[in-house]
């Protein structure tokens, strides 16, 4: 740490607000004059320390979920299952082709049903899905972008960002906005 620097906030990707740093993995660290990043990044560990006075930007992406993934696995289930009961039922019996022994089933039909499991995957990933996104500091020249996963730690890190942009502005180089 800095000479009279001190920690405001730890933000762990997974939990969001921390009192005390994790032992191992990603962490965001906010004090009264630095952002500190400790990330990874295409398998590689980062570390991003980046003074508050030069900040310029943050922006927050969220990855939300749209009604589009419910209805591409709507469509995608009802019309595998049409084609797999053609299929099955129909071509089946008239056309010899090869089967899968172990459950005594003909491979078109087999990979027909296969493709309406991935239209039920569809729909179950929009309900069961966690939110994620991930937020990018932006300097003069310089960027880096820090993930988080949950909904929870998407409002907590609105909290921090807001902290560091109050810090940011302060006279003294503290700011809590909330009380722990």
């Amino acid at each position: 740490m800095l000479p009279g620097e001190t920690i405001d906030h730890f933000f762990s990707p997974e939990s969001g607000l921390t009192q005390h740093p994790p032992e191992n993995g990603q962490l965001l660290v906010s004090t009264n004059q630095r952002v500190l990043a400790f990330c990874r990044n295409e398998g590689r560990d980062e570390t991003y320390m980046v003074p508050v006075s030069e900040l310029q930007g943050v922006a927050v992406k969220a990855r939300t979920r749209s009604s589009a993934s419910v209805i591409q696995g709507i469509i995608l289930a009802v019309g595998t299952i049409v084609l797999y009961l053609a299929i099955a039922y129909w071509i089946t019996g008239r056309v010899e082709g090869p089967s899968i022994p172990v459950i005594n089933m003909d491979v078109v039909p087999f990979l027909v049903m296969m493709i309406a499991l991935a239209g039920v995957g569809l729909m179950a990933r929009h309900y069961f899905a966690t939110e994620e996104g991930s937020v990018t500091f932006q300097g003069s020249n310089w960027n880096f972008a820090f993930p988080y996963r949950g909904k929870r730690a998407g409002k907590e890190l609105h909290q921090v960002v807001n902290s560091v942009f109050a810090t940011r502005l302060s006279p003294n180089g503290h700011a809590f906005l909330w009380e722990d």
